[in-house]
């Protein structure tokens, strides 16, 4: 599709994009003029709500004891995981933007900030927060953060629904 083609590639420095939460993560940067989008799905259990009033004894920590500690423990075992998976697909020469509803997102900006200065790579990483994104809208963005212009369409040449757009609706 058009949509996905780069129309520029004069720019400063290459540019990806991260939409992430616990479930799933969606990197989205170009490759050979083209959009290229990478899902990444996640194992990352989801937190449990209590059930109900429970009894505490006063020698245990207030949230709740070694049960939960346990769980919790476990759900942070595997989001260290999938962040590192999500990192390790991400191209080390590019400027970042990470984007997402959640904490998860300010963990993967910690989690690449750190491994930039674990290798000595130098980039442009930053995070804020979003709700959930089309395919489209993410591919639109990044063209937005790396100053390119979506392509347009000539006269008379048809639209993806089909239409050409010189149809007049009566």
């Amino acid at each position: 599709m058009d949509h996905d083609l780069r129309t520029s590639t004069v720019q400063e420095r290459p540019h990806a994009l991260v939409w992430i939460d616990s479930h799933e993560a969606i990197v989205v940067r170009w490759e050979d003029d083209q959009a290229k989008i990478d899902r990444v799905k996640s194992m990352v259990p989801d937190h449990h709500a209590p059930t109900g009033h429970t009894r505490h004894d006063p020698s245990v920590r207030h949230d709740g004891g070694q049960a939960q500690d346990a769980e919790e423990a476990r759900r942070r075992q595997y989001m260290d995981r999938f962040l590192k998976d999500v990192t390790q697909r991400l191209p080390a020469e590019v400027d970042l933007t990470v984007l997402g509803p959640g904490a998860t997102h300010e963990h993967l900006v910690k989690v690449v900030r750190a491994s930039d200065r674990e290798h000595h790579h130098s980039r442009a990483v930053a995070g804020r927060r979003s709700s959930r994104k089309s395919d489209r809208q993410l591919v639109a963005l990044l063209r937005e953060l790396e100053g390119d212009e979506a392509p347009r369409r000539s006269a008379g040449e048809p639209h993806p629904s089909g239409s050409t757009g010189s149809e007049v609706a009566s």
